[in-house]
Protein backbone atom coordinates (compact mmCIF):
# COMPACT_ATOMS: atom_id res chain seq x y z
CA UNK A 1 0.00 0.00 0.00
CA UNK A 2 1.57 3.27 -1.00
CA UNK A 3 2.42 5.55 2.07
CA UNK A 4 1.10 9.06 2.49
CA UNK A 5 3.49 12.39 1.94
CA UNK A 6 3.11 13.00 5.70
CA UNK A 7 4.03 9.53 6.74
CA UNK A 8 6.84 9.44 4.74
CA UNK A 9 8.16 12.57 5.74
CA UNK A 10 7.70 11.66 9.05
CA UNK A 11 10.41 8.27 8.42
CA UNK A 12 12.25 10.77 6.64
CA UNK A 13 12.81 13.40 9.73
CA UNK A 14 14.02 10.20 11.66
CA UNK A 15 16.82 9.43 8.64
CA UNK A 16 15.08 6.96 6.99
CA UNK A 17 16.71 7.40 3.34
CA UNK A 18 14.95 5.03 1.47
CA UNK A 19 11.44 7.42 2.95
CA UNK A 20 13.16 10.00 1.15
CA UNK A 21 13.48 8.75 -2.07
CA UNK A 22 9.63 7.11 -2.00
CA UNK A 23 8.96 10.87 -1.03
CA UNK A 24 10.60 12.41 -4.00
CA UNK A 25 8.95 9.28 -5.88
CA UNK A 26 5.81 10.00 -4.67
CA UNK A 27 5.96 13.80 -6.11
CA UNK A 28 7.67 13.32 -9.21
CA UNK A 29 4.84 14.03 -11.21
CA UNK A 30 4.24 17.36 -9.54
CA UNK A 31 7.68 18.01 -9.70
CA UNK A 32 7.50 17.30 -13.49
CA UNK A 33 4.31 19.71 -13.96
CA UNK A 34 6.27 22.41 -12.70
CA UNK A 35 9.00 22.05 -14.12
CA UNK A 36 7.56 21.52 -17.95
CA UNK A 37 5.38 25.45 -16.91
CA UNK A 38 8.35 27.27 -16.01
CA UNK A 39 10.19 26.00 -18.94
CA UNK A 40 7.80 27.00 -21.08
CA UNK A 41 6.85 30.08 -19.82
CA UNK A 42 10.58 31.35 -19.66
CA UNK A 43 11.04 30.25 -22.91
CA UNK A 44 14.10 28.24 -21.59
CA UNK A 45 14.08 26.33 -24.87
CA UNK A 46 15.80 29.05 -26.74
CA UNK A 47 16.78 31.54 -23.91
CA UNK A 48 21.05 29.78 -24.34
CA UNK A 49 21.00 29.55 -20.55
CA UNK A 50 21.53 25.42 -21.12
CA UNK A 51 19.12 24.02 -18.86
CA UNK A 52 16.43 21.25 -19.59
CA UNK A 53 13.71 20.08 -17.84
CA UNK A 54 15.63 17.59 -16.83
CA UNK A 55 17.77 20.27 -14.95
CA UNK A 56 14.77 21.77 -13.53
CA UNK A 57 13.86 18.50 -11.77
CA UNK A 58 16.61 18.14 -10.20
CA UNK A 59 16.60 21.30 -8.82
CA UNK A 60 13.00 20.32 -7.55
CA UNK A 61 13.94 17.78 -6.16
CA UNK A 62 15.94 19.02 -3.78
CA UNK A 63 14.04 21.84 -2.72
CA UNK A 64 11.79 18.79 -1.77
CA UNK A 65 14.31 17.51 0.46
CA UNK A 66 15.07 21.52 1.77
CA UNK A 67 11.47 21.13 2.83
CA UNK A 68 11.29 18.18 4.85
CA UNK A 69 13.33 19.03 7.90
CA UNK A 70 10.74 21.74 8.24
CA UNK A 71 7.25 20.33 7.90
CA UNK A 72 5.17 19.90 10.59
CA UNK A 73 1.82 17.84 10.49
CA UNK A 74 0.24 18.80 13.38
CA UNK A 75 -0.10 22.18 11.54
CA UNK A 76 -2.71 20.25 9.76
CA UNK A 77 -1.07 21.01 5.84
CA UNK A 78 -0.30 18.56 3.64
CA UNK A 79 3.15 18.12 2.54
CA UNK A 80 2.61 18.99 -0.86
CA UNK A 81 1.12 22.26 -0.16
CA UNK A 82 3.92 22.89 2.11
CA UNK A 83 6.64 21.62 0.18
CA UNK A 84 5.33 23.28 -3.18
CA UNK A 85 6.97 26.82 -2.61
CA UNK A 86 10.33 25.08 -2.10
CA UNK A 87 10.09 23.42 -5.18
CA UNK A 88 9.70 26.34 -7.22
CA UNK A 89 12.27 28.39 -5.62
CA UNK A 90 14.95 25.64 -5.87
CA UNK A 91 13.95 25.78 -9.90
CA UNK A 92 13.77 29.47 -10.02
CA UNK A 93 17.17 29.73 -7.95
CA UNK A 94 18.63 27.40 -10.58
CA UNK A 95 17.46 29.93 -13.94
CA UNK A 96 18.89 32.46 -11.97
CA UNK A 97 21.93 31.23 -11.42
CA UNK A 98 21.88 30.64 -14.96
CA UNK A 99 21.14 33.99 -16.01
CA UNK A 100 24.02 35.17 -13.74
CA UNK A 101 26.69 33.24 -15.56
CA UNK A 102 24.88 34.33 -18.91
CA UNK A 103 24.59 37.68 -18.48
CA UNK A 104 27.80 37.79 -17.80
CA UNK A 105 29.00 36.16 -21.45
CA UNK A 106 26.40 38.17 -22.87
CA UNK A 107 27.13 39.97 -26.70
CA UNK A 108 24.36 42.32 -27.44
CA UNK A 109 23.58 43.05 -31.45
CA UNK A 110 22.81 46.55 -30.72
CA UNK A 111 23.70 48.93 -28.06
CA UNK A 112 20.86 48.94 -26.30
CA UNK A 113 21.12 44.68 -26.53
CA UNK A 114 17.70 44.25 -27.64
CA UNK A 115 16.19 42.48 -30.51
CA UNK A 116 12.71 42.97 -31.01
CA UNK A 117 10.14 40.70 -33.05
CA UNK A 118 7.91 42.83 -35.39
CA UNK A 119 4.12 42.36 -33.53
CA UNK A 120 1.15 44.63 -34.67
CA UNK A 121 -1.18 45.74 -31.72
CA UNK A 122 -3.93 44.85 -33.92
CA UNK A 123 -2.53 41.51 -34.54
CA UNK A 124 -2.92 40.39 -30.94
CA UNK A 125 -5.51 42.87 -29.76
CA UNK A 126 -8.30 41.83 -31.74
CA UNK A 127 -11.40 42.15 -28.89
CA UNK A 128 -13.05 42.90 -25.72
CA UNK A 129 -11.11 39.87 -24.02
CA UNK A 130 -7.56 41.14 -25.35
CA UNK A 131 -8.93 44.89 -24.36
CA UNK A 132 -8.94 43.83 -20.85
CA UNK A 133 -5.43 42.62 -20.18
CA UNK A 134 -4.46 46.25 -20.75
CA UNK A 135 -6.05 47.04 -17.43
CA UNK A 136 -3.23 44.29 -15.92
CA UNK A 137 -0.47 46.71 -17.36
CA UNK A 138 -0.78 49.83 -15.00
CA UNK A 139 -0.84 47.81 -11.39
CA UNK A 140 2.67 45.93 -11.37
CA UNK A 141 3.92 49.75 -12.36
CA UNK A 142 2.23 51.23 -10.04
CA UNK A 143 3.82 52.53 -5.93
CA UNK A 144 0.22 51.97 -4.59
CA UNK A 145 -2.65 50.02 -5.86
CA UNK A 146 -4.24 51.62 -8.71
CA UNK A 147 -7.30 51.61 -10.58
CA UNK A 148 -8.01 51.43 -14.39
CA UNK A 149 -11.38 52.88 -15.22
CA UNK A 150 -13.78 50.31 -16.19
CA UNK A 151 -15.95 51.71 -19.14
CA UNK A 152 -15.83 51.13 -22.62
CA UNK A 153 -14.60 54.11 -23.83
CA UNK A 154 -11.47 54.29 -21.45
CA UNK A 155 -10.00 50.48 -22.22
CA UNK A 156 -10.20 51.78 -26.41
CA UNK A 157 -8.16 55.23 -24.88
CA UNK A 158 -6.07 53.10 -23.07
CA UNK A 159 -5.60 50.73 -26.13
CA UNK A 160 -4.86 53.42 -28.07
CA UNK A 161 -1.99 55.00 -25.84
CA UNK A 162 -0.13 51.32 -26.22
CA UNK A 163 -0.35 52.19 -30.29
CA UNK A 164 1.15 55.16 -29.89
CA UNK A 165 4.54 54.09 -28.21
CA UNK A 166 7.48 52.91 -29.89
CA UNK A 167 7.74 49.89 -31.71
CA UNK A 168 10.19 49.31 -29.00
CA UNK A 169 8.20 49.83 -26.07
CA UNK A 170 4.97 47.80 -28.11
CA UNK A 171 6.75 44.74 -28.22
CA UNK A 172 8.05 44.93 -25.04
CA UNK A 173 4.92 45.33 -23.26
CA UNK A 174 3.24 42.96 -25.86
CA UNK A 175 5.49 39.91 -24.65
CA UNK A 176 5.57 41.20 -20.37
CA UNK A 177 2.04 40.93 -20.21
CA UNK A 178 0.86 38.39 -22.15
CA UNK A 179 -0.86 39.86 -24.88
CA UNK A 180 1.41 37.69 -27.36
CA UNK A 181 0.72 34.23 -26.13
CA UNK A 182 -2.15 34.38 -23.26
CA UNK A 183 0.69 33.77 -20.39
CA UNK A 184 1.78 36.73 -18.54
CA UNK A 185 5.87 36.96 -17.88
CA UNK A 186 8.00 37.67 -15.41
CA UNK A 187 10.63 40.30 -15.37
CA UNK A 188 13.57 37.63 -15.43
CA UNK A 189 11.70 35.62 -18.15
CA UNK A 190 11.54 38.69 -20.07
CA UNK A 191 15.16 39.89 -19.92
CA UNK A 192 16.00 36.12 -21.67
CA UNK A 193 13.19 36.19 -24.26
CA UNK A 194 14.72 39.50 -25.17
CA UNK A 195 18.25 38.58 -23.99
CA UNK A 196 18.82 41.35 -22.18
CA UNK A 197 20.14 41.77 -18.95
CA UNK A 198 17.84 42.09 -15.55
CA UNK A 199 18.92 45.08 -15.38
CA UNK A 200 18.28 46.44 -18.61
CA UNK A 201 14.78 44.13 -18.77
CA UNK A 202 13.32 46.65 -15.99
CA UNK A 203 14.52 50.06 -17.22
CA UNK A 204 13.10 48.83 -20.11
CA UNK A 205 9.94 48.79 -18.62
CA UNK A 206 10.57 51.52 -16.58
CA UNK A 207 10.44 53.57 -19.84
CA UNK A 208 8.00 51.89 -21.76
CA UNK A 209 5.24 52.53 -18.52
CA UNK A 210 6.58 56.22 -18.04
CA UNK A 211 5.78 56.86 -21.64
CA UNK A 212 2.46 55.49 -21.34
CA UNK A 213 1.53 57.25 -18.01
CA UNK A 214 2.88 60.41 -20.44
CA UNK A 215 0.40 59.61 -22.79
CA UNK A 216 -2.32 58.23 -20.70
CA UNK A 217 -2.01 60.07 -17.07
CA UNK A 218 -5.90 59.75 -16.31
CA UNK A 219 -5.50 55.71 -16.31
CA UNK A 220 -2.84 55.62 -13.05
CA UNK A 221 -4.48 57.46 -10.34
CA UNK A 222 -4.82 56.85 -6.38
Amino acid sequence: MKQTNERLCALAQKGDAAALDSLIDNNKSFIGKVANDLFRSMNLAQSGLNLDTDDLKQAGNLGLWKAVPKFDAARGMKFLTYAAPAIRNAMMDMVRDAFTAFEQRMVTEDKDGICYQRVSLDDVLPGEEQLRRIEAIADPYAMQPQIIMEEQESRRELYDGLKRLTQREQTYLLYRYGFTDGEEHPLIGTAIYFHLTKGRAKKTEEQAMDNLWLELPWCFFE
